[in-house]
């Protein structure tokens, strides 16, 4: 069973990979390798080794046909000792490299510069156990044996705690309820591996080399397969390998699902903003062009002395009209951003500004963790932007709307929240796309939300909804921090 489920989750990271080609993906993917690499390994050496009951090379192996292969597998003590070896080398470091990669604070991103420190420790490792050389280290004495195979252990289980308490500290950095969870399922993949491995990492490769030698061997490998140790303890080590194992796989699905459903998601919105782009284009071109010669026949009324309360109703009804078009225009086409340091107070205050030319009743607070955050963005096309979503919470609650600006490690995390209904989980899959609203209302065309996303992404940010029946909703932008 645990052979199977270690190659299941080697085989969801390879399909990971095969979806998204980033750096994150092929980390993964080389821990979940590695891991397999050493897990194998010691399988083998299990079922060559012997002696374990039919309930034990269940749960280890499955089929006792997989245990007679993997028995009778054709492999010198050498080959299989280096195999060992380099599962046990290389897990550790794609696990502190991994966990480094996942965190944002400034310690973090200091070594992940410098990753490539972490990889001398497991080089020089490797080189020890190279068969031929680690032959001619065992001629000498027991001590100087047991010292070397003490430094090993030391900078693994080293590495093991240090990825542990970066994932802590990192968990413990985020400001943001919604962004701790989302960083919660990374931690389980990682925990599940940090847990795995650390269950067999006792089995040093001595061991396998020196199958024959003195008793002193015996210490260098499975404690838990002693026969000193109890069937309860046994039972133990096994469950917490097949849970480790299951907390993998179901914390890999998880990131794996949320990663493709955001991609999918862009793509599907793309298209829809593709095929809808060539018909507003032409619905605009021709009703601003109407409403353009209206504009020209009023004005001719005017100067020909024709003044009434209707004339100007209407010359009112007509500029409203072409302002809505202008606006239209400008939330599907790719306009260039000006982007330059802007203070996101300034760009709050803003958006506040212009929500309120749309209704003046609006209340907001604004309130950021610290002065002086800054961010590089078009300044006017922003503020727009983020007035969509004020309005909107202040339509849905009529009551005052939250907005709260803090650092959230390398980002500028935006919050506007309403108290209204909420956001049902079937509005939320279609809220972005254009021409979608839940207002009954001829001034809503449905495309507040749609131009609001465009100029986020456009400013390499993202933006996430927060929402409960009966319990308002949340709009989180993320926006990078500018740190010139």
């Amino acid at each position: 069973m645990l052979f199977f489920l270690v190659m299941l989750l080697l085989l969801i990271e390879l399909v990971f990979l095969a979806f998204r080609r980033d750096r994150r993906s092929v980390l993964l993917t080389f821990l979940s390798a590695s891991t397999a690499l050493f897990i194998t390994g010691i399988l083998i050496y299990i079922a060559k080794k012997g002696g374990i009951s039919s309930e034990t090379s269940f749960l280890l192996f499955g089929p006792d046909s997989l245990r007679r292969k993997l028995q009778y597998l054709v492999m010198t003590l050498g080959q299989l000792g280096y195999l060992v070896a380099l599962g046990r080398c290389l897990t550790p470091f794609f696990l502190i490299i991994t966990a480094l990669d996942f965190c944002y604070f400034p310690l973090a991103i200091k070594l992940r510069r410098k990753s490539w420190l972490f990889a001398i420790p497991p080089l020089m490792t490797l080189v020890l156990y190279i068969p031929e050389v680690f032959g001619a280290f065992a001629k000498g004495g027991e001590r100087s044996l047991a010292v070397a195979m003490a430094i090993p252990k030391i900078w693994i289980y080293g590495y093991i705690a240090a990825a542990v308490l970066i994932l802590f500290h990192e968990f413990f950095s985020i400001k943001s309820s919604f962004f701790r969870r989302r960083f919660v399922t990374k931690m389980l993949i990682l925990f599940s591996f940090a847990l795995l491995f650390a269950l067999f990492a006792g089995q040093d490769p001595a061991q396998i080399y020196l199958f024959y030698r003195n008793s002193y061997m015996i210490n260098l490998g499975l404690w838990y397969l002693s026969a000193g140790h109890g069937t309860p303890l046994y039972i133990i080590v096994l469950a917490g390998s097949l849970l480790a194992s299951i907390a993998g796989c179901v914390g890999t699905l998880r990131y794996f699902r949320v990663t493709i459903d955001e991609e999918s998601e862009d793509v599907r919105l793309r298209r829809k903003a593709k095929d809808a782009a060539v018909g507003i284009s032409m619905f605009i071109h021709g009703t601003k062009n109407e409403l353009l010669s209206s504009r020209v026949l009023i004005s001719r009324l005017e100067r020909s002395g024709v003044v009434s309360d209707d004339l100007n109703q209407l010359k009112e009804i007509n500029e409203k009209l072409i302002a809505r078009m202008e606006k239209l225009h400008s939330s599907v086409r790719n306009e260039p951003q000006r982007l330059k340091p802007v203070s996101i107070e300034a760009v709050l205050e803003e958006a506040l500004s212009i929500a309120r030319k749309t209704n003046p009743a609006i209340i907001a607070t604004i309130e950021t963790s610290s002065p002086g955050i800054s961010v590089l963005a078009d300044f006017s096309h922003l503020a727009e932007a983020l007035s969509n979503i004020i309005v909107n919470g202040w339509e849905a609650s009529k009551a005052p709307v939250s907005i709260e600006a803090h650092l959230e490690r390398l980002w500028v995390s935006i919050s506007i929240s309403d108290t209204g209904p909420g956001i049902t989980r079937d509005v939320q899959s279609r809220i972005w796309e254009p021409f979608y609203s839940t207002k009954n209302s001829s001034s809503n065309w449905g495309m507040g939300m749609y131009f609001m996303r465009n100029i986020i992404r456009m400013h390499m940010g993202s933006v996430r909804i927060e929402s409960r029946a009966g319990k308002g909703t949340k709009f989180i932008i993320l926006l990078p921090k500018y740190n010139g």
